[in-house]
């Protein structure tokens, strides 16, 4: 029987939009480049460890692009759309087990002083693997008050499809965790560390991660919370002595 090929494609609100972006090359970013995408500002970006089973092959940041999503407003708020491009996050399988493993980081600031940001959300949004064996790909990533710390939270996400445990036993079949987020306190700036894994064991898998999004929700200064309300009041105010 045909092995089926099952294929992620979740572009909706948003994407054709940050298509007309221009893109920063993920190696740009790693020499020094930065982003800004709403109040925010992405910095900091360093790679911390990238491994592999293909003989021969290592990194090229340059095909991995990054754009800036302004168009969240509060929530889900600014943030990134990262866009793999020449199979950079793919593999295919060699009959054991063969992955691709890239850790990265970067720093998120708030620029605007009257904004604090709260949470943050991982969604994967493209990608594709084979419906049988052991393959797919999975995002780890830990926030925190300094990089690689883990202070403030994890997300994690994963599209893979798994017949059978490492004890031979049925496996879950198809997992499909296309999104996660976490609440933490107020922050004017956090750390984010990804782990991007891609693998794949029988020759016939060849699982590709093409692109995923990140997001950074914001509450606005609690002193401009306040004198809304004060706002809110005296209007109140003004209509009953009006009426």
């Amino acid at each position: 029987m045909k092995k089926k090929l099952l294929s992620v494609c979740i572009a909706t609100l948003g994407l054709v939009a940050a298509s007309n972006a221009q893109a920063i090359l993920l190696s740009d970013l790693f020499a020094g480049g930065t982003v800004t995408a709403g109040d925010k500002l992405f910095d900091g970006w360093n790679l911390v460890d990238y491994s592999t089973t293909v003989a021969g092959r290592t990194l090229d940041a340059s095909n991995i692009e990054v754009f800036a999503l302004d168009d969240g407003g509060m929530d889900p708020g600014p943030g990134l759309r990262f866009v793999a491009n020449n199979g950079e996050l793919s593999v295919t399988g060699d009959g054991t087990y063969a992955f691709v493993d890239l850790w990265f980081g970067f720093r998120v600031t708030v620029l605007d002083s009257d904004k604090w940001v709260k949470d943050t959300s991982l969604r994967l949004t493209g990608g594709s693997i084979r419906a049988a064996g052991d393959n797919g790909f999975y995002i780890n990533e830990v926030i925190g008050t300094a990089p690689e710390l883990d202070d403030l939270g994890m997300n994690e996400v994963e599209f893979s499809y798994l017949d059978l445990t490492d004890e031979g036993d049925p496996g879950p079949g198809l997992i499909s965790v296309l999104e996660d987020s976490v609440e933490f306190d107020r922050q004017k700036s956090i750390w984010v560390t990804k782990n991007v894994i891609v693998w794949a064991t029988g020759i016939e898998e060849n699982p590709s991660l093409t692109e995923f999004q990140q997001r950074y929700s914001q509450i606005p200064e609690p002193a401009s919370l306040a004198l809304l309300g004060i706002g809110l009041f005296g209007l109140a105010a003004r209509r009953v002595r009006r009426s």
